[in-house]
């Protein structure tokens, strides 16, 4: 029986450029809520929605510590 090795283009896409750890994070049910409905509304997974949403708090605190 063949088995299947490294393909040029076969598998998942990785997301990012860089080493990836993995967390476990608790959140309070109501929050999760509005982070599934964002991530769906962007067609985005959970840790890719998380991911952008820290990005965007960070350029926001920066920005308004230039004040």
């Amino acid at each position: 029986m063949a088995r299947g090795g490294f393909r040029e283009g076969a598998g998942r896409k990785k997301e990012y450029n860089e080493p990836v750890k993995k967390i476990l994070l608790g959140l309070p049910e109501s929050v999760l809520q509005q982070l599934d409905n964002y991530a769906s509304a962007k067609k985005l997974s959970r840790p890719k929605a998380i991911a952008i949403l820290v990005e965007q708090a960070m350029v926001e605190q920066s920005g308004s510590m230039a004040i």
